[in-house]
C-alpha cells in the first residue's frame, strides 16, 4: 500500500509542475493559473475537514495566514521561473529550500548538523555553482532570480509549519492549510483585481488540475507520515520527484541539460538526501 501511495505522491507533484510548465509556456497567467490551483486547493483540503472535522483555532488560522502570504510568492515566483528555464532544474533548485530550516534549526533551536549533512551542504553549494554556470548553462538572469526567490519563499514557509507544528504537533493541520490557500486565493484574486493590464479571469483545467494534485501529494505525504519514517520519507519523495520533473522535461517539453547541469542535477538529488539523514 505504502508504495503504491509513494508512486501516487511523485505522480501529482511531478504533475503539477508538468502543468505548470505548459502553462507558462504558452504565455498564461500567473494570476489567472494560481487562482485556479489555490482554488482547487482549497476546496480539497474544506471537504477534508467537513468530513473529518474542524476546529476554530486562532493561532493556527494566523500561521496558516503567514504561510499563505509566502506560498503565494512562491506560487507566482514558481510560475515564473517555469516558463523562463528547464523545468527540471527549477524543480531541484526550488528543493533546496530545506537549505533555510536546516540553517534556522541550527542556528534558533539548537539542533546539530551531522556528518552527512555537512557532506550535503558541501555537494549542494557544487551542485548551485554548476546549475547555474553561465557560460555553458544559457539559464537567464531574471530564471535565476524567480528560481532563488521561489527557494526563499519555500524555505520560510517550512519554518513557519515546523513552528505550527512545534507548538501543535500533529494538530490542527487541515485548518492552517484552508487558512493558507485561503490567504491565497484572497491575495491573489486583489492583485489580479487591481492589474490594469491583466489578462481576464476565466476557470482553466491546468490551474484546478494542478491544485487538486498539489492538494493530493499534500495530503499523502500526511499520511505516509504517520507510518513512515522522517529520514526514509521525506529523501525518497524529494528525489523520486526531481528524477520523475527530469524526466517529463526531457521527453514532454524536450528539454536538453548540458553535463555540467546533469552533474549538478546528479550532486543535488544526492546532497538532498544526506541533508535528510
Amino acid at each position: 500500500m505504502n508504495l503504491l501511495l509513494y508512486v501516487l505522491n511523485v505522480v501529482c507533484a511531478s504533475g503539477q509542475s508538468a502543468l505548470g510548465k505548459r502553462c507558462a509556456s504558452k504565455g498564461g497567467s500567473s494570476a489567472v493559473f494560481n487562482i485556479n490551483k489555490a482554488l482547487s486547493g482549497l476546496i480539497i483540503f474544506s471537504v477534508f475537514g467537513i468530513i473529518f472535522g474542524l476546529s476554530f483555532h486562532a493561532p493556527s488560522l494566523l500561521a496558516g495566514f503567514l504561510y499563505g502570504v509566502f506560498l503565494c510568492i512562491s506560487m507566482h515566483t514558481g510560475f515564473k521561473a517555469l516558463g523562463m528555464g528547464p523545468m527540471a532544474l527549477t524543480s531541484i533548485i526550488a528543493s533546496f529550500s530545506l537549505v533555510i530550516p536546516l540553517i534556522f534549526g541550527i542556528s534558533v533551536w539548537g539542533e546539530k548538523l551531522s556528518v552527512y549533512g555537512i557532506i550535503g551542504m558541501v555537494m549542494l553549494s557544487a551542485a548551485i555553482v554548476l546549475l547555474n554556470f553561465k557560460k555553458e548553462s544559457g539559464v537567464s538572469v531574471k530564471w535565476s532570480v524567480y528560481a532563488l526567490l521561489t527557494l526563499l519563499a519555500n524555505g520560510i514557509c517550512s519554518i513557519v509549519q515546523k513552528y505550527h507544528q512545534i507548538y501543535f504537533p500533529a494538530q490542527y493541520r487541515t485548518e492552517f492549510m484552508i487558512s493558507a490557500l485561503a490567504a491565497v486565493l484572497l491575495i491573489l484574486t486583489a492583485t489580479h483585481a487591481a492589474d490594469r493590464n491583466r489578462t481576464k479571469f476565466h476557470f482553466g483545467a491546468e490551474g484546478i488540475v494542478a491544485g487538486a494534485m498539489n492538494g493530493a501529494a499534500n495530503y499523502i505525504v500526511l499520511n505516509l507520515s504517520a507510518t513512515e519514517k522522517a529520514a526514509v520519507l521525506f529523501p525518497i519523495v524529494s528525489v523520486a520527484n526531481v528524477i520523475a520533473v527530469w524526466i517529463i522535461g526531457k521527453y514532454a517539453f524536450k528539454e536538453r541539460l548540458k553535463k555540467n547541469q546533469l552533474l549538478g542535477l546528479v550532486l543535488g538529488a544526492l546532497s538532498i538526501v544526506l541533508l535528510k539523514l
